[in-house]
């Protein structure tokens, strides 16, 4: 241990009255969700107006990752993508109610998440088998929550809710105004935040290209129609401009829109059978642009429809809860240098299709592509799940149902004709696909004693591959990568275990969690290497190939909370340590890419009347156990504090804080990102703001 780490450990310890704000990821409001679930699936509230001086930044990802099991992917500050024991991408579901999010996030490690946290009003974790009501994910689903989502009005009267935020180091200047108004049978709730931050430096250095800004805004309207019936329409709007601090000379940013409109019917119950009938339909539009230079290079549009119907039922000693849900989703890229403002159809000629593609093809035994790099898909998507629950003396068992089937039809229209995939290399690249995916899942809690319980959850999961999955096939500028898709991939299954074993007696509460989850393919990206172990590089920019494979995998971890709480007098404190420990094995031998280093936190929370205070100070582990070609890194550590006053008046209530970020200023890089070289993480950052609600 160095000195420079013994130094902090003991500064906790003599610290703990001086500090700041209890971090409100370790002190959220848990409480049982609708179907009365045991803990794996409880739902953990977060008011968005704690995210300021609670998180690490303004993303998903660093709003959770103090969660036991869970971390950021990264990739510079404006984007982060939460990975929950182990599982990212396509293998985490993120959801805007009951509705799959429509954003490209899983796609691709520079694509934010198409959502902002300041915008909604909660956030559920959900695992185990009630996690298949919406999708067949391994790492289970989040849900973002707002007040279309809630079965009733808004409190009567008028309130308002003004937060102010600033800092130096790349902290975001912010600000948000929340606005309800409610009388008898009509309701209107107003939610804006927007924020602007400049390049951080890291190791007294500016990283180029780490700006961010965001704008996002929300609107719902509410009608009690029927002492039955409530009806919802929304509206909400995104829009961000960010920079792409990769090792590029030039420039690369991305403007990402996304409009969401939509109508919730809630139904309190329907032929005495069924209740908390909840029905959305919803329009969605995403686009963001990709520029490199100020020239637009790339574009990605999705537009998506869907309705989806949730209630819950009652049969016998059983309770169950069930959804039907169908997606239309068409997904339309644009890949030109400088062309790419609006979509639009390449010109015909006489040219044989595929003529460079086949070229290359014979040449090096890999069909390469410097246009679109991959066709426009339309992908339609009808799904069925349910879960039912039953309650004994001192146990519960559940278990879950996901059915999955699909329609996915690929239109090479928006491709150059020289780079379509020629009949001689795939016959069927562009044939129509039909799918079918089917997951099951088991639950037992049992409660031991008064004080210790244990829950258990074993799952098969399918999952169908995604259209980058099947069919991307060229250069990603703001990755630096050129990308290969495979179109013979199969769909993902894994068997998955978790147990967790929990224990709370007087001050003092434990959790520990194991899981272990085997892939019979699990779907990664990897180097292409040749014979000699050598990365191959692309014909156009000379960049690493990282191609769609689908191997047997393993991923296996445990994870450990302890918490005490004690008062003195008018003084309260708690105490808290948290452990991650995990490890991603490929069947054959060798390690997956991008697993989170092992990874310990102490902390130390102090409260006196209106006084909040949190002091932590997170180890992270060098990197062990790399994949072929993936790059090293060492550990750190990062200290933090933070401060906060919260004072109620006859006017209305304010709240003053203040924090600070990798106090210690050492230099981090994040072993989860692709720009861990070009991109480490912000040095010591320093922040303050207001919050006002009346």
């Amino acid at each position: 241990m160095t000195t420079k780490t013994c130094f902090v450990l003991l500064s906790l310890g003599a610290a703990s009255v001086l500090f700041a704000e209890s971090r409100q990821l370790h002190t959220i409001t848990v409480e049982e969700s609708i179907d009365d679930t045991p803990m794996l699936e409880y739902v953990k509230s977060k008011k968005n107006t704690d995210l300021a001086k609670s998180a690490k930044g303004e993303t998903l990802g660093e709003l959770l990752e103090g969660e036991l099991g869970i971390e950021n992917a990264s990739y510079g500050p404006a984007v982060g993508r939460p990975v929950i024991r182990g599982m990212e991408g396509y293998r985490l579901g993120i959801l805007q109610g009951d509705m799959m999010l429509n954003d490209l996030s899983a796609m691709s490690q520079d694509h934010a998440v198409g959502l902002s946290p300041r915008a909604s009003e909660r956030l559920e974790i959900i695992k185990g088998p009630s996690s298949l009501l919406y999708g067949s994910y391994s790492g289970g689903v989040i849900r973002s929550l707002s007040k279309e989502h809630e079965n009733t009005l808004i409190e009567e009267g008028w309130h308002t809710d003004i937060s102010l935020g600033g800092g130096i180091n790349g902290a975001p200047m912010s600000g948000g105004l929340k606005l309800s108004v409610s009388e008898h049978n009509l309701s209107m709730y107003v939610n804006h935040y927007q924020n602007t931050s400049s390049n951080y430096k890291s190791d007294g250095k500016t990283v180029q290209a780490s700006d961010t800004e965001t704008k996002a805004s929300h609107l719902v309207f509410g009608y009690k129609a029927t002492p039955n019936q409530l009806i919802k329409i929304y509206v909400d709007l995104l829009d961000k401009s960010y920079g792409i601090p990769n090792s590029t000379k030039k420039e690369t940013r991305i403007e990402m829109q996304q409009k969401r409109y939509g109508t919730v019917l809630h139904t309190k119950s329907l032929f005495q059978k069924l209740y908390d009938i909840k029905t959305e339909i919803q329009y969605s539009k995403y686009r963001h642009y990709e520029t490199e230079d100020g020239q637009y290079d790339g574009l990605f549009d999705q537009e998506q429809k869907g309705i989806s119907t949730v209630f819950h039922f009652d049969i016998a000693d059983w309770h169950g809860d069930s959804k039907i849900e169908f997606t239309d989703n068409v997904l339309k890229v644009c890949h030109e240098h400088g062309e790419c403002r609006e979509l639009y159809a390449p010109l015909r000629t006489d040219a044989k299709d595929g003529a460079s593609l086949l070229n290359y093809y014979n040449n090096t035994g890999i069909a390469f592509s410097h246009g679109h790099p991959m066709p426009d898909t339309k992908e339609q998507k009808v799904a069925l799940a349910f879960t039912m629950k039953k309650p004994l003396e001192s146990d519960e068992i559940s278990f879950g149902l996901n059915t999955a089937f699909r329609t996915l039809k690929a239109q090479s229209d928006n491709m150059q004709e020289t780079w379509i995939m020629p009949e001689e290399v795939d016959a069927d690249f562009y044939g129509t696909q039909d799918d079918f995916a089917i997951s099951a899942s088991t639950g037992w809690w049992h409660m031991w004693s008064d004080s210790m319980s244990t829950q258990t959850s074993l799952a098969y999961l399918e999952r169908l591959p995604s259209t980058s999955e099947l069919y991307w096939n060229g250069f990603h500028h703001a990755t630096e990568s050129y990308i290969l898709g495979n179109r013979d991939v199969d769909k993902e299954n894994s068997i998955n275990l978790d147990v967790d074993f929990l224990y709370e007696e007087g001050g003092f509460s434990s959790q520990v969690s194991a899981y272990y989850y085997h892939f019979n393919n699990y779907i990664y990206q990897s180097p292409m290497v040749n014979d000699a172990g050598v990365v191959q590089l692309d014909p156009f920019h000379l960049s690493p190939i990282w191609e769609i494979k689908e191997v047997g995998a393993q991923i296996y971890g445990v994870g450990l909370e302890e918490r005490y709480t004690h008062s003195l007098d008018k003084h309260k404190l708690a105490y808290s340590f948290q452990l991650n420990l995990l490890k991603g094995e490929l069947e054959d031998g060798g390690y997956l890419p991008r697993m989170a280093p092992f990874n310990a936190t102490f902390a130390i929370d102090y409260e006196r009347g209106a006084l909040k205070s949190r002091l932590s100070y997170k180890i992270i582990d060098k990197s062990r156990d790399e994949a072929d070609n993936e790059t090293k890194t060492d550990g750190y550590g990062w200290l933090n504090a933070s401060l906060s006053y919260e004072k109620k008046t006859s006017y209305g209530a304010y709240d003053i804080w203040i924090k600070g970020e990798n106090l210690t200023d050492d230099l981090a890089r994040n072993h989860l990102s692709f720009l861990k070289a070009s991109a480490p993480l912000a040095g010591m950052q320093i922040s303050a703001g207001v919050n006002f609600r009346y």
